[in-house]
C-alpha cells in the first residue's frame, strides 16, 4: 500500500505541475518604436583636367567628378548641358557641352565618381577664342540608390 501511495502522489506532484505551466499568465504589450531620417546634402561638381585642343567646330572629350556628402550611396539621373560666359572678347556659349541623362553606376558613401562629357566649340568662334580655359557651369540631379 505504501508502494501505491507513493506513486499516487508522483502522479499528483506530476499533474499539478503540469497544471501550474499549463495555467501560466499571458499578456501582450502595444506602443511604438521610433527611427529618424537623414537630411540630403548637396554635391558639388569638379572638373578632373581641362581638355585642350578645342577649335572652331571641334567637339572633345573632359571629365568632371560628383561627391557624395551624403550618408548613403546615389545615383547621377542628369548632368545639365552646360555653355561657357564671355571671357576676354570670347562671347558667351561658345563653348558648349549636351545634358546626359542617366550616366552609369552608382557613388557610394563619401565618395567621388567620374563623368565623361562632351565640349564644342561653335564653328564661327572668333578669334578671341584663342589659347582661352573655358568654364562650364553645370548642375546634376542625384537620387538615392538604396
Amino acid at each position: 500500500m505504501r508502494k501505491r501511495t507513493t506513486v499516487i502522489a508522483a502522479v499528483a506532484i506530476v499533474a499539478v505541475g503540469g497544471g501550474i505551466a499549463y495555467a501560466a499568465w499571458s499578456s501582450s504589450g502595444s506602443g511604438s518604436g521610433s527611427v529618424g531620417s537623414t537630411t540630403s546634402v548637396n554635391s558639388t561638381i569638379n572638373p578632373v583636367d581641362g581638355a585642350g585642343g578645342l577649335y572652331p567646330g571641334r567637339t572633345v572629350s573632359f571629365s568632371v567628378t560628383i561627391n557624395n556628402p551624403n550618408g548613403y550611396p546615389v545615383k547621377v539621373t542628369s548632368i545639365s548641358a552646360g555653355e561657357s560666359q564671355e571671357i576676354g572678347g570670347c562671347a558667351e556659349a561658345t563653348v558648349t557641352s549636351v545634358a546626359v541623362s542617366n550616366p552609369a553606376g552608382t557613388i557610394a558613401t563619401g565618395e567621388s565618381g567620374t563623368y565623361v562629357l562632351q565640349a564644342t566649340m561653335k564653328a564661327d568662334a572668333s578669334d578671341a577664342c584663342q589659347n582661352k580655359a573655358f568654364s562650364l557651369p553645370l548642375t546634376a540631379t542625384l537620387v538615392s540608390a538604396a
